[in-house]
């Protein structure tokens, strides 16, 4: 009996096998091992790659090698391969660990108009391919009848080649069909392989100053699985230590973006982030902000349309008030303070409060800031502003309430990601500093680490490494997992969350957790980095 038996796919990797293309001091989640066909569903087919894994922009492909075995050593005159190409069901959203509130974000095609689970359906594949028909003939083996999903090649000495060029967004996937075909063959014998995904594979440039704490750079890839992105870590290349970063938090930005650009090597490399574990952004006071004010106030509002925000007013002149903290039934929540004015008769000062902001719909764009926060929405003690629209209740604070005003010095950034400015317009470029002397992590009295520094700088890693995609901060979601605990590790823990009515949930505050929401989870698999000009993978 005619046997037909899939051997080998140039360009698949198979997660948990040594790549030994990978630059000196890395070790990448997934290599090429001769095969393998992704049986366990779980080969990779990277995004701009070429067959040997070499960044080459719009090129994802695989080449596949069938071979023909017959008992008599005799084909049928005229036998091909006839290939075929499917595209199966997105399988992430069935997961377990998938919330069901998550589910229909992350696969909307196995569900209907009202969010009634459907079932696994295919073709929902979204993105494009580089070539139309997506098959290439490989030299020696001639293509004909090809179409979009199916071709035929010649078979040479028992074996036949082609090559299949595939989608460009994470989580694409894909499985490959090779049938004998013949005049007068009833039955073509075939061979299939597994479901074949396409993923994002991420170099990261680990560049650790000589005092600052060690990050837990092992721990991160599984927090990007999700997303179809593969994060592989050099090891620590370690330089001398900068104790402060900057003068103060107004140059922190500059400096910042400066420090990365002489340390960066592989700044411009295509398929390149970085990141930074360095001690302080700046000298902080020894001591906690100053109580400024701590009593009755009123909450108003004023301005118009844009404009329009809330302010409280305080006796004194206290130009550098910076937070003010509410307090009422069970609940306190703060905000920054946007400004201070000093009023006269009688003297107080008035404080402009900063609201909360919140990207719940934004979309994958192009890595520029100004796409990632184009739609937001603002919450204030007592109202929501949206577009021009001033909407009750906002946090649901009473008019009158008690209040804690502070001065400077109680909060300052424990990560960040330097963007790049091109033209008029400001890019995430794949930049992130940890600062691991933060008084969150680090004791400075001791001069030691504290407890669980790890699990804390985990979330930054991750928050600050999702930007690098170009993704904004504070969506207001959980996150994608169930038992639903945590909120996005994009969110800020001092925030609450919104529901479908992008209204806020009380009592939401302060469950970050290390995981993105079905939002970010979705729209980080559909970013085209090579568009984000900031990278300037050239």
């Amino acid at each position: 009996m005619i046997a037909v038996r899939i051997v080998d796919i140039k360009g698949l990797y198979s997660p948990g096998s040594p790549d030994s293309s990978a630059p000196p001091g890395t070790t990448r989640a997934a290599g090429y091992s001769p095969g393998y066909k992704s049986l366990d569903n779980q080969g990779r087919v990277y995004i701009n790659r070429d067959l040997d894994g070499r960044w080459t922009r719009n090129t994802q492909l695989i080449e596949i090698t069938a071979e023909v075995t017959s008992p008599d050593g005799e084909l049928p005159q005229g036998a091909r391969i006839r290939w075929s190409a499917r595209d199966p069901d997105d399988p992430f959203n069935e997961r377990p660990e998938v919330h069901p509130a998550s589910a229909p974000t992350l696969d909307e095609n196995d569900y209907n108009a009202a969010g009634a689970y459907l079932g696994p359906i295919a073709e929902d594949n979204e993105g494009t391919e580089d070539t139309s028909p997506g098959w290439e003939e490989v030299e020696g083996y001639p293509l004909s009848d090809a179409t979009e999903t199916t071709a035929s090649t010649a078979i040479v000495e028992g074996r036949s080649t082609i090559r299949r060029h595939m989608t460009d967004i994470a989580g694409d996937n894909l499985i490959v069909r090779a049938e004998i075909h013949a005049e007068g063959l009833a039955e073509g014998a075939a061979d299939e392989t597994g479901i074949m995904t396409l993923w994002r594979r991420i170099d990261v440039e680990y560049i650790r100053m000589e005092s600052a704490l060690p990050l837990p750079v092992e721990q991160v890839p599984r927090h990007f699985e999700p997303v179809f992105a593969q994060l592989d870590f050099t090891e620590a290349r370690v330089i001398e230590d900068l104790q402060r970063m900057a003068l103060d938090a107004g140059t922190l930005g500059e400096m910042a973006s400066r420090f990365v650009s002489e340390h960066f090597e592989h700044a411009g490399d295509p398929g390149w982030f970085c990141l930074i574990a360095a001690l302080e952004p700046h000298p902080v006071p020894d001591a906690p902000a100053e109580v400024l004010f701590s009593g009755s106030v009123t909450i108003l509002d004023g301005g118009e349309g844009e404009r329009r925000g809330e302010y409280v007013e305080i006796p004194g002149a206290h130009p550098d008030a910076s937070y003010v903290s509410f307090r009422w039934d069970d609940w306190q929540m703060g905000f920054g303070v946007a400004s201070a004015a000093i009023l006269a008769d009688p003297p107080r000062t008035r404080l402009w409060l900063a609201p909360h902001d919140i990207q719940s719909q934004f979309t994958a764009g192009d890595g520029s800031l100004a796409h990632a926060y184009e739609n937001r929405l603002f919450f204030f003690p007592r109202a929501r502003r949206r577009d021009g629209a001033w909407e009750p209740p906002g946090y649901g604070i009473p008019e009158s309430v008690e209040a804690d005003v502070q001065g400077p010095g109680g909060a300052y950034v424990v990560g960040m990601s330097p963007t790049i400015d091109i033209g008029p317009a400001r890019y995430f470029a794949g930049r992130t500093i940890l600062f691991t002397h933060h008084r969150a992590w680090w004791d400075p009295e001791r001069a030691l680490p504290r407890r669980g520094y790890e699990q804390g700088t985990l979330h930054t890693i991750v928050h600050e490494l999702t930007h690098a995609f170009g993704m904004p901060h504070k969506c207001g979601y959980f996150d994608y997992r169930s038992p639903r605990q945590t909120t996005c590790c994009m969110n800020y823990r001092s925030h609450w969350m919104v529901d479908a009515d992008q209204q806020l949930i009380p009592g939401t505050d302060g469950k970050v957790g290390n995981d993105l929401c079905g939002r970010h989870v979705k729209e980080t698999r559909r970013v085209r980095l090579e568009n984000n000009r900031g990278l300037r993978w050239r």
